[in-house]
């Protein structure tokens, strides 16, 4: 265990800045025996991966291997700007106080399942690693190298300020798109703060419903007054409403939940969904949904939901006469990892004249919707198929990121949640 510890201590130091690291900063899954990768704020299933410096707060990491000869995994982090890029200008010890590597030493074994899987789960900040500055961090779990990652996952560490956001979302105030899109309002104070160039020193993003590829970032001011920047009345920086996500309930796999057609067994568990019709062009409905988020959970018989729930393969379908032009499908969500790649785009089958993707999904409660993503585009537009509301109840989150003019890093010095039903 000590040799062990020192050869990965001299492994990153020789690393320095973590230039080497040649793998992007995003959310990933580089090994397919690895399924339900969770990163929450701890005691908190649902919520983002975001705690205050120095608070004791902390972050619950857990994951399956359907490999289950027990393996040793490790997982340190890495300092990112606000773009997500690996921050070049700090040392390995700059941002980490402790030990630069740990080991998930928490695993069990899945329990009355008819897939076997080892269940691990770790907890962050710990006594042997702690972050010692605030900003976006990329959790890396490895087996031997931290150069070869297994997974990826997306952190953020907010210090104790002054700054202070007040929002709202309303409609747009562009009476072209006041019926579909919905505005974020907000300023942002930041007494005892000074600068010389704001829009150099103070980074803005804004998050709809977790999602990474429609943020805004760096919304400009609409006027700055004293230590107050403010936002509002501003319909650049408004989202698509979208409309409510979609549901998966197979919290049992015994009988057949709302959307389900069918539930079968030829050795693996098999969910066939009803087909997904089109909601463009129809009327906005409430319900309550959890915004694509995913929760796992066996509601038969568990008493340890993370160890006793089962897999099952799901099917997803929309029917469509021929395959559309000018992009892809892809069902977009956590139980995709709110990312557009291709285990997760729907396929046109023209025999069956339907677009068609099987995930392999733990039993649980899931929302998703369908984004089309455009040839040669990064964004995904959930309303081509979903449709488009004001209404729609969406979650919001606002990051104010603070780079002092002669500093290294971009400092995360306020978080704020808000709703557009609040």
């Amino acid at each position: 265990m000590y040799r062990t510890t020192l050869l990965l201590i001299s492994l990153l130091l020789v690393s320095g800045n973590l230039l080497a690291w040649d793998f992007p900063n995003e959310n990933r899954v580089y090994d397919p025996d690895i399924h339900t990768v969770l990163l929450f704020k701890s005691g908190f299933e649902m919520a983002m991966p975001i705690v205050s410096l120095n608070s004791g707060e902390m972050v619950t990491l857990s994951f399956d291997d359907l490999n289950v000869s027990l393996k040793t995994y490790r997982f340190t982090i890495r300092h990112c700007t606000a773009e997500w890029e690996t921050t070049t200008d700090l040392m390995v010890t700059d941002y980490i106080d402790g030990m630069q590597g740990e080991i998930i030493e928490q695993f069990n074994y899945s329990y009355n399942t008819t897939v076997e899987y080892i269940h691990y789960e770790s907890t962050f900040p710990s006594y042997n690693m702690r972050p010692r500055i605030s900003g976006n961090y990329l959790l890396i779990v490895y087996l031997d190298d931290p150069e070869t990652p297994v997974i990826t996952r997306r952190f953020m560490v907010v210090e104790p300020t002054t700054v202070a956001i007040t929002a709202a979302v309303v409609r747009s105030d562009s009476p072209m798109e006041s019926h579909s899109r919905q505005q974020v309002d907000f300023s942002v104070s930041m007494p005892g703060f000074v600068w010389s160039n704001p829009s150099m020193e103070i980074k803005i993003v804004i998050m709809q419903n977790e999602r990474w590829d429609n943020a805004i970032r760096n919304p400009t001011p609409r006027f700055i007054r004293g230590s107050e920047l403010d936002f509002t009345f501003d319909p650049t920086h408004s989202f698509n409403g979208g409309n409510e996500f979609r549901t998966l309930d197979i919290k049992s796999l015994r009988y057949q939940t709302e959307n389900i057609r069918l539930i079968d067994w030829d050795g693996e568990y098999h969910v066939y969904m009803l087909d997904d019709m089109s909601r463009a062009r129809k009327p906005y409905i409430f319900y309550q949904d959890i915004n694509g988020r995913k929760l796992i959970e066996n509601e038969e018989y568990a008493e340890y939901s993370a160890i006793e729930a089962d897999y099952a393969w799901v099917h997803f379908s929309i029917p469509s006469s021929s395959m559309i032009p000018g992009g892809k499908f892809y069902l977009m969500g956590a139980l995709a990892d709110y990312r557009m790649a291709p285990h997760n785009e729907m396929v046109f089958n023209p025999a069956s004249k339907r677009y068609t993707c099987s995930l392999f999904l733990k039993q649980g409660y899931y929302g998703y919707q369908y984004a089309f993503k455009p040839d040669g585009s990064t964004v995904g537009d959930v309303s081509f198929f979903e449709g488009n509301h004001w209404e729609t109840e969406n979650q919001y989150t606002i990051f104010v990121y603070w780079h002092q003019f002669s500093g290294l890093y971009d400092q995360l010095v306020a978080v704020r949640d808000i709703n557009s039903k609040d």
